[in-house]
């Protein structure tokens, strides 16, 4: 039985043998067979490993865009900082060298830059902080300039800092005179601007004159430039004249000022 069993694997092995790996018309009709059957099922399966590669390539492709993407759009925000950095760098430099000009060309007084670190919560701007106080030798009622131009006087020290009233605020009331005429007024501050009050009637104004401090009554130096006269707002029954006062300086871009601490 067992030898039966052998012989008939025997046949088997050597059929396959000579069907399979012999060349011959045999073995060659049957992988013809062998390859017509399988074919088809061969180009599928490659058409979908082909469409399943490219699938992968496609969103591998897709992450890639999106990584340069991102990169792209960090890089482009940097720039728009480096770009705001150096303009900032730029203003701040350029204001530090008219600063500079400034006080080379006025020997004569005692200027300490400071810079605004705080706003009159109110939006009225009657007041400002800076950033010199009581430790940098600053004392109440002196006067705060934007290069040659009165904006206020110290009102409140501290040590590290001090508040501003400015000449536009309702509570500040300053001793100025007219350049050309030296005739003296008081100048007054509020919501509707600047005045120049209390000048004799027979003062001749010309337009655009020049408005200074009179240097009369506490700390602030005589002829520190206030603004230019404007129009006369006074009334026909006023035994004075008022006129508007015009000043060059833009109140509510303070930045970088000084403080007359002395003359």
């Amino acid at each position: 039985m067992k030898r039966r069993s052998l012989l008939i694997w025997l046949v088997v092995a050597i059929a396959v043998i000579v069907i399979f790996i012999i060349p011959s018309a045999i073995s060659r009709k049957s992988s013809d067979f062998i390859l017509a059957i399988t074919t088809p099922v061969s180009r599928v399966l490659v058409s979908a490993g082909r469409k399943i590669t490219s699938t992968f390539s496609v969103i591998s492709e897709i992450g890639n865009l999106r990584k340069d993407n991102q990169r792209l759009t960090e890089d482009l925000v940097r720039a728009k900082v480096d770009s705001a950095r150096l303009t900032e760098l730029e203003i701040e430099n350029n204001e530090l060298r008219k600063q500079l000009e400034y006080k080379e060309a006025h020997p004569e007084m005692k200027l300490v830059p400071t810079n605004v670190v705080g706003l009159d919560p109110t939006n009225f701007y009657d007041t400002i902080v800076v950033d010199k106080g009581s430790n940098d030798g600053i004392t109440q009622g002196i006067a705060v300039i934007s290069l040659e131009v009165l904006v206020g006087k110290i009102d409140e020290v501290w040590g590290e800092s001090s508040r501003v009233l400015l000449i536009t605020s309702k509570d500040s009331i300053i001793q100025v005179m007219l350049e050309n005429s030296r005739t003296t007024g008081i100048l007054k501050g509020g919501i509707s601007g600047m005045t120049l009050e209390n000048i004799p009637l027979d003062t001749p104004i010309a337009g655009g004159e020049n408005i200074i401090t009179s240097g009369l009554g506490g700390k602030l130096p005589k002829g520190i430039l206030i603004g230019k006269a404007g129009k006369e707002i006074s009334a026909k029954s006023d035994i004075f004249k008022a006129i508007e006062v015009k000043s060059p300086i833009n109140f509510f871009k303070l930045e970088s000022l000084f403080i007359v601490s002395g003359v």
